[in-house]
């Protein structure tokens, strides 16, 4: 039902901006196109009359102001590496006047680097760049506006979370920045470009470029505050929960030596009170069944600045410093749902990167870029409690969390250098990357040990606690009842403990090459081709080629129709995280043991039915790079009053993925209808050696499917514009992420499935009205339906040490079967039936708006200043966006929500700039 409210109300705004598009009585309409020196189309170049109102110009470099208040204007155009224009338009007696401004190469400054940045091809079917003005629109919080930013860049599939941030051109991933420094925002630019090494669906790509410092001396301070008086309570709590964040910081700009440097800075200030709330099922003191809902206390405090200077070192050479810090303290963090407050932890998050950029021009049509950068990156978290952890499947997990101290330090070293350059109608680009990582990860993972209790198979209990002869299938709750007060059937499934050495130390690099032709075959046709190379160390692998290739054919009146296929080879380097736990738990570094059916007092003591088996982690001989083939097919078509529309259509087919397959599992046989017997398993025959579980990192899973978007856009009207987006998405996978594996080595049945990330059906709108009195509101709307999630038992039925196993269908109830929303499910199988992802979790819609009105300070045109006040709101409809979901089939939550994203949040700001 939540999608179908989300579709209401998109209708509901779209009724409301018709009466926009009414005639312009008191003035004309003025429309238009820019170009540059070669005739190419310039998109967002900004168009200002002489009565103020301004533009910019779409993906097509058209432009409309719908009603200049005069019979006659003068038109200001920009954009960045061109020289500002102007040109003169007059009414006609048709009530308009049409214009074309062709725009020359500006002198070389510090802005060349981002006409540089901005691509070469033809427009780009499904890119958007946000201009400064609408960027403030957006969210001010860091996070929020990070949320908002790669909702609109998954416009290409692919979960919005996964989209990848980068700052001014450098290619290693990195926090935003303060809003204030944003200059604009590139989403999804051509990633079939043999610049960039994700295929799209990966979530797209989020480009930053910051301003630069030069300009007469500019800035503003502001504060905004969100008491928890404002706040609706998080759905999942019983009590109140008064959530409340406070923003505060500055920015200042300006030259340093006029015309030929400048700087900026920006710093700010966020203090977040939230609550995490708790929602498990656990035992009394009197070890009765009881459901617990605690909301605990988990403030953050961010502390965000940047400094970035701007020079002009010779006509034709400039140069870029920077330097930002982003440090955030957490506490009460891993807390809620099923994880109890003991289990959680502090956390200390910081970066600090610093970056140089060098742009040269070598010539009229040479221009060489070159950049450096050095990160710092830590991650320390503090335990809330040393002792193991207790995980009782589907019910709680409590006892200390298994990350204990936690230090993660890492280094990053990029080198980049771009090479551009145009002739006749070639206009190509070189580059070369180079990004190393040096990481030294203290992480005791597991030291403190960890109780398993999954459930299973036990002896009925008369009314003495004493054993009975029949055997009953028990949830893990009750498993663990039982052992709290020493009864039959009380012994834990598993105890987990990791010895050795917490510290892993290791250095990989990454290095690509690509070089990129954009032929002008005729002023309509574009054919661009291009070539990427790529190689990594550790894990070492250097044969990673991805040709890359794309038409673009514009007809029509004024090219008002435009169609673009491309087609692509992508190489998807393997990421940190493998290579750290493949070095830590190798076997030598650390170890780690599996001791089942332990005693719950001295689970190391060995016992008549305890059993021991070790787990290492390995690398093959050779892993290589994840590989995608993908094409895409989509148009663009102009449409009459400047409405816009464009349909996308993207097919790939990825193999070589990475996941973890235990190449060591016992040789176990899948059964139904049968209570699972574990210890069977355990001693069952194994390959390679006996009681040794080898988790292997593989390039064996794959993935396809299909994106189809269809957008419609309207950019001209003077008081409302708006952006609107559908995404189907339909991709099957037999892995999600790097860490996954099948439930049973020996098998790949039910493994191909809906991708992790896929959300079916993706709404996205965003919208901007100018009301009376000079007040403008804003809206973002994404609406998208649930993703799936995976059904298991909550034990390890196979003996492979990974507790994923599925259920399977049931014909009839009884003792381990469980009627749910997806029909009967039994416990009583080996290696389920049912299919990996079966589940699906609720739809989600986040709703925010911002209503803001500036005033003038003073009527100064050299100095003007302005207050602006602006009250904000995300999730406005209050809508439980449920972020997990209980996925054990025997837990009373089984399928329900288990944790949340926050409820509404109302925001109030004030912002004064001169």
């Amino acid at each position: 039902m939540s999608f179908r409210v989300a579709v209401t109300i998109v209708i509901l705004f779209f009724c409301s901006i018709p009466t926009f598009g009414e005639s312009c009585a008191a003035g004309f309409r003025v429309e238009g196109t820019v170009l540059d020196p070669d005739g190419l189309l310039i998109e967002g170049a900004h168009i200002t009359a002489t009565d103020g109102s301004s533009t910019q110009t779409n993906t097509k470099g058209y432009f409309v102001l719908p009603c200049v208040s005069s019979s006659a204007t003068d038109l200001t155009v920009e954009a960045g590496g061109f020289a500002s224009s102007s040109v003169h338009a007059e009414n006609t007696a048709a009530g308009s006047a049409t214009v074309t401004v062709k725009l020359a190469l500006a002198q070389v400054d510090a802005d060349v680097s981002i006409a540089a940045d901005s691509g070469t091809d033809a427009p780009v079917l499904g890119s958007q760049t946000l201009n400064t003005k609408q960027v403030e629109q957006l969210a001010d919080d860091p996070d929020d506006l990070t949320r908002e930013l790669q909702a609109l860049a998954a416009t290409a599939g692919g979960g919005a979370a996964n989209a990848t941030i980068t700052v001014d051109g450098f290619e290693n991933a990195s926090a935003l920045p303060p809003k204030d420094t944003i200059a604009s925002v590139n989403l999804d630019p051509d990633l079939f470009s043999p610049q960039y090494e994700f295929p799209p669906f990966d979530g797209g790509h989020i480009e930053i470029t910051t301003k630069p410092g030069l300009g007469d001396l500019h800035g503003s301070v502001f504060f905004t505050d969100s008491d928890g008086s404002f706040n609706a309570t998080d759905p999942f709590s019983l009590t109140a929960t008064p959530a409340s964040k406070r923003r505060y910081g500055f920015s200042v700009g300006g030259p340093i030596v006029k015309k030929k440097s400048g700087f900026n800075l920006s710093l700010e200030k966020r203090d977040i009170n939230e609550f995490n709330v708790v929602n498990a099922i656990t035992l009394d003191a009197n070890n009765n069944q009881e459901a617990l809902q605690q909301a605990v206390q988990a403030p953050q405090r961010l502390w965000i600045a940047s400094a970035r200077a701007d020079a002009q070192i010779t006509p034709s050479e400039s140069i870029v410093v920077s330097f930002a810090a982003n440090v955030n303290n957490l506490g009460n963090q891993g807390v809620g749902g099923l994880t109890l407050a003991e289990a959680g932890f502090d956390s200390h998050v910081s970066e600090f990167d610093l970056r140089i950029a060098n742009t040269l021009v070598l010539g009229p049509h040479l221009l060489d870029q070159t950049r450096m950068g050095y990160s710092w990156k830590d991650t320390a978290q503090t335990p809330l409690s040393t002792a193991p952890q207790l995980q009782v499947a589907g019910f709680f997990t409590g006892g200390g969390s298994t990350a204990q101290a936690l230090n993660n330090r890492e280094r990053d070293l990029e080198i980049n250098n771009d090479l551009f350059y145009d002739h006749g109608k070639h206009t190509m680009k070189f580059g070369v990357r180079s990004l190393a990582y040096y990481v030294h990860d203290n992480d005791p993972d597991t030291f403190n040990g960890a109780f398993i209790f999954g459930g299973g198979s036990a002896p009925v209990l008369d009314a003495d606690n004493q054993p009975l002869p029949q055997t009953t299938n028990i949830t893990a709750l009750e498993q663990y009842r039982r052992a709290n007060l020493n009864l039959a059937g009380g012994t834990p499934t598993e105890f987990q403990i990791t010895t050795g050495d917490p510290l892993v130390a290791f250095t990989q690099w990454k290095v690509s090459i690509f070089a990129e032709d954009v032929i002008k075959l005729t002023p309509h046709l574009t054919f661009t081709t291009g070539l990427r190379y790529q190689l990594q160390t550790s894990p070492d692998n250097s044969l990673n080629f991805g040709p890359r290739a794309g038409l673009a054919w514009a007809f029509g009146k004024k090219d008002s129709t435009v169609l673009h296929a491309r087609i692509g080879l992508f190489s998807q380097s393997s990421p940190l995280k493998i290579s750290t736990e493949a070095f830590r738990l190798n076997g030598i570094l650390q170890d780690q043991a599996l001791v089942y059916s332990p005693s719950f007092t001295s689970p190391l003591t060995p016992t008549g039915g305890s059993l021991q088996v070790n787990t290492i982690r390995s690398l093959p001989h050779a892993l290589g790079q994840n590989s995608v083939y993908l094409y895409q097919l989509g148009g663009e078509q102009g449409l009459p009053y400047g409405w816009s529309a464009e349909v996308s259509f993207f097919a790939g087919v990825g193999w070589n993925w990475f996941r973890i397959r235990n190449i060591n599992a016992p040789l176990v046989a899948g059964s139904n209808g049968v209570p699972p017997d574990p210890t069977s398993a355990l001693l069952a025959p194994r390959p390679l050696q006996p009681n040794l579980n080898i988790l292997q990192f593989q390039n064996s899973a794959h993935l396809s499917g299909n994106v189809l978007q269809v957008s419609l856009s309207q950019q001209s009207y003077k008081y409302a514009n708006f952006s609107l987006a559908w995404i189907y998405e339909t991709t099957r996978s037999d892995a999600g992420n790097s860490f996954d594996s099948p439930q049973s080595t020996y098998s790949e049945a039910g493994e191909a499935s809906r991708a992790d990330w896929q959300n079916t059906n993706d709404l996205i709108l965003t919208g901007n009205l100018n009301l009376p009195r000079k007040v403008q509101f804003s809206t973002e709307i994404d609406a998208q339906t649930g993703i799936p999630f995976n059904i298991t038992t909550g034990t390890d039925s196979n003996g492979d040490g990974i507790f994923n196993d599925r259920p399977s269908f049931a014909t009839a109830p009884g003792n381990g079967v469980f009627a749910t929303r997806y029909g009967l499910l039994s416990t009583n199988t080996v290696n389920g039936n049912v299919p990996r992802n079966f589940g699906t979790m609720p739809s989600t819609v986040h709703i925010d708006a911002n209503l803001s009105r500036a005033f003038a300070l003073d009527r100064g045109k050299d100095t003007p200043r302005t207050l602006t006040l602006n009250v904000r709101s995300a999730n406005l409809i209050n809508h439980t966006n449920v972020t997990a979901v209980g996925t054990v089939v025997s837990s009373p939550n089984f399928a329900q929500g288990v944790t949340a994203e926050a409820a509404r949040r109302l925001e109030l700001g004030a912002r004064v700039s001169f």
